[in-house]
Protein backbone atom coordinates (compact mmCIF):
# COMPACT_ATOMS: atom_id res chain seq x y z
CA UNK A 1 0.00 0.00 0.00
CA UNK A 2 1.19 3.41 -1.18
CA UNK A 3 1.85 6.01 1.65
CA UNK A 4 -1.12 8.06 2.71
CA UNK A 5 0.04 11.83 2.37
CA UNK A 6 -2.62 12.95 4.75
CA UNK A 7 0.05 11.99 7.64
CA UNK A 8 2.15 14.96 6.66
CA UNK A 9 2.37 16.46 10.00
CA UNK A 10 0.89 20.08 10.21
CA UNK A 11 1.45 21.56 13.95
CA UNK A 12 -1.28 23.42 15.01
CA UNK A 13 -0.91 26.59 15.89
CA UNK A 14 -1.46 26.39 19.45
CA UNK A 15 1.74 24.10 20.15
CA UNK A 16 4.04 25.29 17.27
CA UNK A 17 6.13 27.85 19.52
CA UNK A 18 6.49 25.74 22.37
CA UNK A 19 10.12 25.78 23.59
CA UNK A 20 12.67 22.25 24.89
CA UNK A 21 11.28 22.51 28.37
CA UNK A 22 8.49 20.36 29.74
CA UNK A 23 7.15 23.18 31.64
CA UNK A 24 7.25 25.93 28.65
CA UNK A 25 4.98 23.07 26.98
CA UNK A 26 2.35 23.57 28.94
CA UNK A 27 1.63 27.03 27.94
CA UNK A 28 -0.94 27.81 25.49
CA UNK A 29 -3.09 30.58 24.98
CA UNK A 30 -6.19 30.29 26.32
CA UNK A 31 -8.20 32.25 23.55
CA UNK A 32 -7.28 29.92 20.44
CA UNK A 33 -7.69 26.83 23.07
CA UNK A 34 -11.08 28.37 23.54
CA UNK A 35 -11.58 28.72 19.76
CA UNK A 36 -10.22 25.21 18.75
CA UNK A 37 -11.02 22.23 18.93
CA UNK A 38 -14.47 22.64 17.25
CA UNK A 39 -14.31 20.50 14.78
CA UNK A 40 -13.64 16.98 13.58
CA UNK A 41 -10.70 18.41 10.98
CA UNK A 42 -9.30 20.54 14.47
CA UNK A 43 -9.53 16.92 15.91
CA UNK A 44 -7.68 15.41 12.74
CA UNK A 45 -5.24 18.91 12.64
CA UNK A 46 -4.39 18.07 16.36
CA UNK A 47 -3.72 14.55 15.92
CA UNK A 48 -1.27 14.86 13.93
CA UNK A 49 0.51 17.26 16.11
CA UNK A 50 1.10 14.42 18.37
CA UNK A 51 2.24 12.21 15.82
CA UNK A 52 4.45 14.75 14.27
CA UNK A 53 6.89 14.22 17.55
CA UNK A 54 7.62 11.04 16.52
CA UNK A 55 9.50 12.48 13.04
CA UNK A 56 10.99 15.29 15.37
CA UNK A 57 15.05 16.01 14.79
CA UNK A 58 15.88 15.45 18.54
CA UNK A 59 13.97 11.92 17.93
CA UNK A 60 13.70 9.02 15.28
CA UNK A 61 13.63 12.12 12.62
CA UNK A 62 17.92 12.31 13.13
CA UNK A 63 19.35 12.01 16.63
CA UNK A 64 18.07 8.62 17.06
CA UNK A 65 19.90 7.29 13.80
CA UNK A 66 22.65 6.28 15.32
CA UNK A 67 23.68 9.76 17.91
CA UNK A 68 22.53 8.77 20.90
CA UNK A 69 24.91 5.26 21.41
CA UNK A 70 21.57 3.17 21.51
CA UNK A 71 22.86 0.49 19.54
CA UNK A 72 25.39 0.05 22.56
CA UNK A 73 27.41 -3.46 22.10
CA UNK A 74 26.26 -3.84 18.63
CA UNK A 75 28.05 -0.70 16.86
CA UNK A 76 29.81 2.80 17.14
CA UNK A 77 29.11 6.20 15.88
CA UNK A 78 32.16 7.22 13.65
CA UNK A 79 31.46 10.72 13.61
CA UNK A 80 34.19 13.63 15.04
CA UNK A 81 31.55 15.88 15.35
CA UNK A 82 30.10 14.05 17.82
CA UNK A 83 32.73 13.25 20.12
CA UNK A 84 32.68 14.23 23.87
CA UNK A 85 29.15 14.06 23.34
CA UNK A 86 26.45 11.02 24.21
CA UNK A 87 27.14 9.63 21.11
CA UNK A 88 30.79 8.18 22.14
CA UNK A 89 29.59 7.68 25.64
CA UNK A 90 30.67 11.04 26.89
CA UNK A 91 27.48 12.98 28.06
CA UNK A 92 27.45 15.51 30.44
CA UNK A 93 24.37 17.67 32.10
CA UNK A 94 24.23 19.77 29.34
CA UNK A 95 24.36 17.51 26.80
CA UNK A 96 22.31 19.38 23.73
CA UNK A 97 21.15 15.93 22.24
CA UNK A 98 19.79 15.05 25.43
CA UNK A 99 18.21 17.81 26.30
CA UNK A 100 16.72 18.16 22.76
CA UNK A 101 15.29 14.38 23.38
CA UNK A 102 13.70 15.69 26.77
CA UNK A 103 12.20 18.66 25.35
CA UNK A 104 10.74 17.03 22.51
CA UNK A 105 8.80 14.09 23.88
CA UNK A 106 7.64 16.60 26.60
CA UNK A 107 6.37 18.95 24.01
CA UNK A 108 4.66 15.80 22.21
CA UNK A 109 3.28 15.25 25.51
CA UNK A 110 1.94 18.96 26.05
CA UNK A 111 0.00 17.95 22.41
CA UNK A 112 -1.72 15.06 23.61
CA UNK A 113 -2.40 16.81 26.79
CA UNK A 114 -4.44 19.66 25.45
CA UNK A 115 -6.26 17.37 22.41
CA UNK A 116 -7.46 14.90 25.28
CA UNK A 117 -8.47 18.30 27.54
CA UNK A 118 -10.33 19.56 24.74
CA UNK A 119 -11.94 16.09 22.46
CA UNK A 120 -15.20 15.95 24.51
CA UNK A 121 -16.20 19.50 23.30
CA UNK A 122 -16.68 18.27 19.54
CA UNK A 123 -19.86 16.01 18.62
CA UNK A 124 -21.74 15.32 15.86
CA UNK A 125 -23.00 11.96 13.67
CA UNK A 126 -22.39 8.47 15.27
CA UNK A 127 -19.51 8.14 12.73
CA UNK A 128 -18.10 11.26 14.37
CA UNK A 129 -18.41 10.03 17.35
CA UNK A 130 -16.67 6.51 16.71
CA UNK A 131 -13.88 8.30 14.70
CA UNK A 132 -13.31 10.82 17.99
CA UNK A 133 -12.93 7.84 19.98
CA UNK A 134 -10.34 6.15 17.90
CA UNK A 135 -8.55 9.61 17.80
CA UNK A 136 -8.61 9.69 21.87
CA UNK A 137 -7.28 6.33 21.60
CA UNK A 138 -4.28 6.83 19.55
CA UNK A 139 -3.45 10.67 21.50
CA UNK A 140 -3.54 8.67 24.59
CA UNK A 141 -1.31 5.41 23.08
CA UNK A 142 0.86 8.19 21.95
CA UNK A 143 1.30 10.02 25.23
CA UNK A 144 1.98 6.42 26.98
CA UNK A 145 5.04 5.84 24.51
CA UNK A 146 6.35 9.19 24.83
CA UNK A 147 6.68 8.51 28.31
CA UNK A 148 8.14 5.42 28.24
CA UNK A 149 10.90 6.54 26.22
CA UNK A 150 11.44 9.07 29.08
CA UNK A 151 11.09 6.49 31.62
CA UNK A 152 13.73 4.44 29.76
CA UNK A 153 16.20 6.78 29.32
CA UNK A 154 15.51 9.12 32.32
CA UNK A 155 14.28 7.16 35.14
CA UNK A 156 12.74 9.48 37.60
CA UNK A 157 10.72 11.79 35.05
CA UNK A 158 7.54 14.35 36.19
CA UNK A 159 4.12 13.03 35.09
CA UNK A 160 2.40 15.71 33.84
CA UNK A 161 -1.18 15.01 32.36
CA UNK A 162 -3.21 18.69 32.30
CA UNK A 163 -2.33 21.51 30.51
CA UNK A 164 -0.66 24.61 32.90
CA UNK A 165 -3.94 26.86 33.83
CA UNK A 166 -1.97 29.21 35.16
CA UNK A 167 1.77 30.28 35.19
CA UNK A 168 2.13 32.65 37.64
CA UNK A 169 0.80 29.21 40.24
CA UNK A 170 2.97 26.88 41.84
CA UNK A 171 1.18 24.33 39.86
CA UNK A 172 3.26 24.63 37.05
CA UNK A 173 5.85 22.98 39.02
CA UNK A 174 6.23 19.09 38.90
CA UNK A 175 7.59 16.44 40.56
CA UNK A 176 9.55 13.44 39.33
CA UNK A 177 7.25 10.23 39.90
CA UNK A 178 9.21 6.56 40.14
CA UNK A 179 9.72 4.47 37.40
CA UNK A 180 7.44 2.17 38.45
CA UNK A 181 4.66 4.98 38.72
CA UNK A 182 5.36 6.11 35.36
CA UNK A 183 5.47 2.20 34.05
CA UNK A 184 2.04 1.83 35.66
CA UNK A 185 0.30 5.11 33.95
CA UNK A 186 1.90 4.07 30.64
CA UNK A 187 0.25 0.80 31.17
CA UNK A 188 -3.19 2.20 32.35
CA UNK A 189 -2.97 4.87 29.15
CA UNK A 190 -2.24 1.89 27.06
CA UNK A 191 -4.67 -0.82 27.66
CA UNK A 192 -7.47 2.25 27.56
CA UNK A 193 -6.55 3.01 24.41
CA UNK A 194 -5.74 -0.59 23.03
CA UNK A 195 -9.81 -0.72 23.27
CA UNK A 196 -10.66 2.46 21.48
CA UNK A 197 -8.26 2.48 18.35
CA UNK A 198 -9.10 0.63 15.07
CA UNK A 199 -7.40 -2.72 13.87
CA UNK A 200 -4.53 -3.63 11.69
CA UNK A 201 -6.76 -3.92 9.01
CA UNK A 202 -8.34 -1.03 8.71
CA UNK A 203 -5.48 1.47 9.15
CA UNK A 204 -3.70 3.71 6.52
CA UNK A 205 -0.53 2.29 6.84
CA UNK A 206 1.69 1.37 9.68
CA UNK A 207 2.57 5.18 10.87
CA UNK A 208 -1.40 5.07 12.33
CA UNK A 209 -1.73 3.32 15.47
CA UNK A 210 -3.87 0.46 15.57
CA UNK A 211 -5.20 -1.96 18.41
CA UNK A 212 -2.35 -5.28 17.65
CA UNK A 213 0.84 -2.32 17.83
CA UNK A 214 -1.08 -0.99 20.92
CA UNK A 215 -1.33 -4.92 22.84
CA UNK A 216 2.73 -5.26 21.32
CA UNK A 217 3.94 -2.23 22.97
CA UNK A 218 2.24 -2.97 26.10
CA UNK A 219 4.41 -6.56 26.07
CA UNK A 220 7.28 -4.39 25.85
CA UNK A 221 6.52 -1.97 28.20
CA UNK A 222 5.98 -5.21 30.62
CA UNK A 223 8.88 -6.83 29.98
CA UNK A 224 10.60 -3.61 31.06
CA UNK A 225 9.13 -3.40 33.96
CA UNK A 226 10.28 -6.98 34.92
CA UNK A 227 13.61 -6.33 34.23
CA UNK A 228 15.63 -3.85 35.56
CA UNK A 229 14.87 -1.12 37.30
CA UNK A 230 11.73 -1.85 38.50
CA UNK A 231 12.22 -5.53 39.07
CA UNK A 232 8.59 -6.66 38.95
CA UNK A 233 8.29 -10.02 38.01
CA UNK A 234 5.04 -10.69 37.41
CA UNK A 235 5.40 -8.33 34.55
CA UNK A 236 6.33 -11.51 32.89
CA UNK A 237 2.89 -13.13 32.37
CA UNK A 238 1.54 -9.62 31.39
CA UNK A 239 4.21 -9.10 28.77
CA UNK A 240 3.25 -13.12 27.53
CA UNK A 241 -0.57 -12.19 27.82
CA UNK A 242 -0.05 -9.43 25.25
CA UNK A 243 2.23 -10.82 23.00
CA UNK A 244 0.07 -13.94 22.83
CA UNK A 245 -2.74 -11.51 21.72
CA UNK A 246 -1.46 -10.39 18.82
CA UNK A 247 -0.04 -13.69 17.60
CA UNK A 248 -3.75 -14.83 18.05
CA UNK A 249 -5.21 -11.88 16.16
CA UNK A 250 -4.20 -13.68 13.16
CA UNK A 251 -3.97 -10.24 11.51
CA UNK A 252 0.40 -10.54 11.37
CA UNK A 253 2.82 -12.92 10.21
CA UNK A 254 6.52 -12.75 9.20
CA UNK A 255 7.60 -11.37 6.28
CA UNK A 256 8.88 -14.74 4.75
CA UNK A 257 12.03 -12.58 2.91
CA UNK A 258 14.13 -10.91 5.93
CA UNK A 259 15.45 -8.01 3.27
CA UNK A 260 12.07 -7.31 2.00
CA UNK A 261 11.01 -5.77 5.52
CA UNK A 262 13.65 -2.83 4.69
CA UNK A 263 13.21 -2.49 1.15
CA UNK A 264 9.31 -2.23 1.53
CA UNK A 265 10.57 0.84 4.11
CA UNK A 266 13.33 2.30 1.31
CA UNK A 267 10.21 2.59 -1.13
CA UNK A 268 7.48 3.94 1.10
CA UNK A 269 5.77 0.78 0.69
CA UNK A 270 3.16 -0.74 4.07
CA UNK A 271 3.85 -4.06 5.57
CA UNK A 272 1.55 -4.50 8.02
CA UNK A 273 1.99 -7.81 8.27
CA UNK A 274 5.43 -7.47 9.55
CA UNK A 275 5.58 -3.87 10.86
CA UNK A 276 3.03 -2.83 12.93
CA UNK A 277 4.20 0.29 13.99
CA UNK A 278 6.67 2.99 12.39
CA UNK A 279 7.34 6.31 11.87
CA UNK A 280 6.59 7.70 8.54
CA UNK A 281 8.61 9.80 6.53
CA UNK A 282 7.94 12.11 3.47
CA UNK A 283 8.94 14.20 0.57
CA UNK A 284 12.70 16.11 0.86
CA UNK A 285 12.22 18.87 3.43
CA UNK A 286 12.00 21.40 0.42
CA UNK A 287 8.46 22.56 0.67
CA UNK A 288 6.81 24.03 4.16
CA UNK A 289 6.64 21.19 5.78
CA UNK A 290 9.83 19.28 7.16
CA UNK A 291 8.87 15.74 6.97
CA UNK A 292 11.52 13.93 5.90
CA UNK A 293 14.38 11.96 8.03
CA UNK A 294 17.69 10.70 7.66
CA UNK A 295 17.06 7.07 7.40
CA UNK A 296 19.66 5.43 5.15
CA UNK A 297 21.51 8.94 5.32
CA UNK A 298 22.58 8.82 8.36
CA UNK A 299 22.67 5.09 9.16
CA UNK A 300 23.12 3.45 6.28
CA UNK A 301 26.70 2.32 3.64
CA UNK A 302 28.39 4.91 3.19
CA UNK A 303 27.89 6.76 -0.19
CA UNK A 304 29.78 9.77 -1.59
CA UNK A 305 28.01 13.00 -1.86
CA UNK A 306 27.94 13.18 -5.24
CA UNK A 307 26.95 9.24 -5.69
CA UNK A 308 23.38 8.31 -8.29
CA UNK A 309 22.42 6.36 -5.05
CA UNK A 310 22.17 9.26 -2.79
CA UNK A 311 24.87 10.24 0.18
CA UNK A 312 25.18 8.01 3.11
CA UNK A 313 27.21 9.44 6.25
CA UNK A 314 27.74 5.81 7.38
CA UNK A 315 27.39 7.19 11.20
CA UNK A 316 26.83 3.48 12.91
CA UNK A 317 29.54 0.80 11.85
CA UNK A 318 29.20 -2.89 13.30
CA UNK A 319 31.11 -3.60 16.47
CA UNK A 320 32.78 -7.26 15.50
CA UNK A 321 31.14 -9.36 18.38
CA UNK A 322 27.78 -9.49 16.32
CA UNK A 323 29.39 -10.39 13.35
CA UNK A 324 30.24 -13.38 14.88
CA UNK A 325 26.66 -14.37 16.55
CA UNK A 326 25.75 -14.60 13.28
CA UNK A 327 26.53 -18.64 11.50
CA UNK A 328 27.58 -18.66 8.17
CA UNK A 329 24.01 -19.78 6.88
CA UNK A 330 22.22 -16.55 8.38
CA UNK A 331 20.87 -14.59 5.87
CA UNK A 332 20.46 -11.67 8.26
CA UNK A 333 23.89 -10.99 8.97
CA UNK A 334 25.10 -9.75 5.28
CA UNK A 335 21.97 -7.16 4.55
CA UNK A 336 22.97 -6.30 8.61
CA UNK A 337 25.90 -5.66 8.44
CA UNK A 338 27.79 -4.19 4.93
CA UNK A 339 29.52 -7.00 2.91
CA UNK A 340 30.57 -4.40 0.37
CA UNK A 341 31.01 -0.49 0.72
CA UNK A 342 29.87 2.10 -2.51
CA UNK A 343 32.05 4.03 -4.71
CA UNK A 344 31.56 7.50 -5.61
CA UNK A 345 30.32 6.22 -8.66
CA UNK A 346 27.69 3.89 -6.98
CA UNK A 347 29.13 0.83 -7.84
CA UNK A 348 29.67 -1.55 -5.71
CA UNK A 349 33.15 -3.00 -3.89
CA UNK A 350 32.97 -5.97 -2.40
CA UNK A 351 35.01 -6.40 1.10
CA UNK A 352 33.28 -9.21 2.32
CA UNK A 353 36.66 -11.14 3.36
CA UNK A 354 38.06 -8.02 4.96
CA UNK A 355 39.23 -9.03 8.24
CA UNK A 356 38.79 -5.29 9.64
CA UNK A 357 34.91 -5.75 10.58
CA UNK A 358 35.00 -3.26 13.06
CA UNK A 359 34.77 -1.01 9.39
CA UNK A 360 31.81 -2.55 8.29
CA UNK A 361 28.32 -0.76 8.57
CA UNK A 362 25.00 -0.48 10.01
CA UNK A 363 23.08 -1.44 6.15
CA UNK A 364 19.78 -2.66 6.63
CA UNK A 365 18.48 0.86 5.05
CA UNK A 366 20.00 0.80 1.43
CA UNK A 367 19.31 4.24 -0.52
CA UNK A 368 20.00 2.46 -3.78
CA UNK A 369 16.01 1.03 -3.24
CA UNK A 370 14.63 4.31 -2.69
CA UNK A 371 11.79 5.53 -4.71
CA UNK A 372 12.70 9.15 -4.20
CA UNK A 373 13.88 10.92 -6.98
CA UNK A 374 15.65 14.10 -5.36
CA UNK A 375 18.46 12.08 -4.05
CA UNK A 376 18.63 15.00 -1.07
CA UNK A 377 22.11 14.72 0.53
CA UNK A 378 20.52 15.73 3.60
CA UNK A 379 17.14 13.32 4.23
CA UNK A 380 15.29 10.70 2.74
CA UNK A 381 11.58 9.38 3.06
CA UNK A 382 12.64 5.71 4.42
CA UNK A 383 10.76 5.02 7.09
CA UNK A 384 12.04 3.51 10.81
CA UNK A 385 10.31 0.67 12.72
CA UNK A 386 9.25 0.80 16.21
CA UNK A 387 7.46 -2.53 16.54
CA UNK A 388 7.89 -5.67 14.43
CA UNK A 389 6.37 -8.87 14.38
CA UNK A 390 9.31 -10.99 15.20
CA UNK A 391 10.39 -8.74 18.10
CA UNK A 392 6.36 -9.87 19.51
CA UNK A 393 7.37 -13.33 18.77
CA UNK A 394 11.24 -12.98 20.61
CA UNK A 395 8.87 -11.14 23.83
CA UNK A 396 6.95 -14.09 24.07
CA UNK A 397 9.42 -16.45 24.24
CA UNK A 398 11.76 -14.64 26.99
CA UNK A 399 8.66 -14.34 28.90
CA UNK A 400 7.77 -17.88 28.51
CA UNK A 401 12.26 -18.07 29.43
CA UNK A 402 12.07 -15.71 32.40
CA UNK A 403 8.72 -17.72 33.97
CA UNK A 404 8.51 -21.36 32.74
CA UNK A 405 6.11 -22.56 35.17
CA UNK A 406 3.12 -20.23 33.90
CA UNK A 407 3.73 -19.93 29.77
CA UNK A 408 3.65 -22.51 27.04
CA UNK A 409 7.27 -24.00 26.45
CA UNK A 410 6.49 -25.38 23.08
CA UNK A 411 4.93 -22.18 22.10
CA UNK A 412 7.58 -20.23 23.01
CA UNK A 413 10.24 -22.57 21.40
CA UNK A 414 7.99 -22.01 18.25
CA UNK A 415 8.46 -18.53 18.48
CA UNK A 416 12.04 -18.14 18.66
CA UNK A 417 12.52 -20.63 16.10
CA UNK A 418 10.29 -19.09 13.66
CA UNK A 419 12.42 -15.94 13.71
CA UNK A 420 15.41 -18.11 13.17
CA UNK A 421 13.97 -20.44 10.27
CA UNK A 422 13.69 -17.34 8.55
CA UNK A 423 17.05 -15.75 9.41
CA UNK A 424 17.92 -18.76 7.07
CA UNK A 425 15.65 -18.31 4.90
CA UNK A 426 13.60 -21.06 5.39
CA UNK A 427 10.22 -21.68 5.75
CA UNK A 428 9.29 -20.53 9.09
CA UNK A 429 6.52 -23.34 9.86
CA UNK A 430 8.62 -26.51 9.01
CA UNK A 431 10.91 -27.75 11.95
CA UNK A 432 14.54 -26.84 10.49
CA UNK A 433 18.23 -27.87 11.82
CA UNK A 434 19.03 -24.28 13.13
CA UNK A 435 15.57 -24.49 15.70
CA UNK A 436 17.00 -24.53 19.29
CA UNK A 437 15.72 -27.03 22.00
CA UNK A 438 17.66 -25.77 25.03
CA UNK A 439 15.47 -24.91 28.45
CA UNK A 440 16.41 -22.32 31.23
CA UNK A 441 19.41 -20.09 31.12
CA UNK A 442 20.62 -21.78 27.74
CA UNK A 443 17.35 -20.89 26.47
CA UNK A 444 17.43 -17.35 27.42
CA UNK A 445 20.90 -16.20 26.49
CA UNK A 446 19.99 -17.81 23.34
CA UNK A 447 16.87 -15.30 22.96
CA UNK A 448 19.56 -12.01 23.92
CA UNK A 449 21.47 -13.26 21.36
CA UNK A 450 18.27 -14.07 18.57
CA UNK A 451 17.43 -9.92 19.27
CA UNK A 452 20.93 -8.88 18.59
CA UNK A 453 20.85 -10.82 15.37
CA UNK A 454 17.27 -10.16 14.40
CA UNK A 455 16.48 -6.12 15.98
CA UNK A 456 20.50 -5.26 15.62
CA UNK A 457 20.27 -1.41 14.45
CA UNK A 458 16.69 -0.98 15.30
CA UNK A 459 17.22 1.21 18.81
CA UNK A 460 15.91 -1.43 20.87
CA UNK A 461 19.59 -2.45 21.91
CA UNK A 462 20.92 -0.11 24.96
CA UNK A 463 16.89 -1.10 26.46
CA UNK A 464 17.52 -4.32 26.31
CA UNK A 465 21.20 -4.02 27.97
CA UNK A 466 20.21 -1.99 30.54
CA UNK A 467 16.76 -4.21 31.60
CA UNK A 468 18.97 -7.46 31.74
CA UNK A 469 21.15 -5.85 33.88
CA UNK A 470 24.19 -6.33 31.54
CA UNK A 471 25.00 -3.46 30.21
CA UNK A 472 28.37 -2.63 31.82
CA UNK A 473 29.38 -6.24 30.60
CA UNK A 474 28.39 -6.52 27.45
CA UNK A 475 30.04 -3.14 26.71
CA UNK A 476 33.51 -3.66 28.15
CA UNK A 477 33.33 -7.11 25.65
CA UNK A 478 32.32 -4.54 22.94
CA UNK A 479 35.54 -2.80 23.42
CA UNK A 480 37.55 -6.44 23.62
CA UNK A 481 36.35 -7.17 20.42
CA UNK A 482 37.46 -4.22 18.75
CA UNK A 483 39.81 -5.69 15.74
CA UNK A 484 42.53 -3.31 15.80
CA UNK A 485 43.84 -0.36 17.80
CA UNK A 486 45.34 2.12 15.08
CA UNK A 487 42.84 3.37 12.56
CA UNK A 488 40.09 6.81 13.27
CA UNK A 489 37.24 4.71 13.23
CA UNK A 490 38.68 2.02 16.02
CA UNK A 491 39.82 4.85 17.74
CA UNK A 492 36.12 6.18 18.09
CA UNK A 493 34.94 2.64 18.86
CA UNK A 494 37.82 2.25 21.91
CA UNK A 495 37.02 5.92 23.10
CA UNK A 496 32.95 4.80 22.69
CA UNK A 497 32.89 1.50 24.60
CA UNK A 498 35.92 2.59 27.42
CA UNK A 499 34.10 6.20 28.18
CA UNK A 500 30.63 3.47 29.13
CA UNK A 501 30.39 3.37 32.86
CA UNK A 502 27.82 1.94 35.23
CA UNK A 503 26.12 5.68 35.55
CA UNK A 504 24.85 5.07 32.01
CA UNK A 505 22.43 3.17 32.28
CA UNK A 506 20.77 5.91 32.20
CA UNK A 507 21.12 10.06 31.05
CA UNK A 508 21.29 13.33 33.34
CA UNK A 509 18.32 15.12 33.70
CA UNK A 510 18.92 18.20 31.57
CA UNK A 511 20.90 21.03 33.73
CA UNK A 512 18.08 23.48 32.25
CA UNK A 513 14.95 21.42 33.50
CA UNK A 514 16.89 21.31 36.34
CA UNK A 515 17.54 25.34 36.76
CA UNK A 516 14.07 26.17 36.01
CA UNK A 517 12.16 23.62 38.13
CA UNK A 518 13.18 23.53 41.89
CA UNK A 519 11.58 19.99 42.08
CA UNK A 520 13.69 18.00 40.17
CA UNK A 521 16.75 16.05 41.56
CA UNK A 522 19.79 14.80 39.35
CA UNK A 523 20.12 10.69 38.72
CA UNK A 524 22.62 9.25 40.79
CA UNK A 525 26.18 9.96 39.06
CA UNK A 526 25.68 12.80 37.49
Amino acid sequence: MKKIKAIILSIISLTAAVSCSFLDVELHNVASEETYYTTMEELEEALRGVYATLADNALYGEAMMGRLGLSADLGYEYYKKDAGTVSYYQASVSDVKIASYWGALYTGIGRANMLLKNIDRVTGTTGDLARREQIRGEAMFLRAYYYYMLVKRFDNVPLVLEPVADINSNDKYTEQSSPKEVYNFILQDMETAADLVTTADNVSGGWQVCRTAVWGMIARVALNMAGQPVGEQAMYAKAAEYAAKVMDSGLHALNPDFSSIFINQCQNVYDISEVLFEVNFWGDNTGIYQTAGTVGRNIGIASDEESPIGYCMGLVRCNPGLWYLYDADDVRRDWTISPFRYSADGSKSMDGENTIISRKYCAKWRREYEVSTSKSTTCTEINFPILRYSDVLLMYAEAYACNPEELDRTRALDCLNKVRRRGHGLNVDIPAACDFSGDGAALLSEIMDERARELAYEMLRKDDLVRWGVFSEKMQAALSNIDGRSSSYQLAAIAAYSSARKRDVVWPIPAREISVNPLLEQNPGW
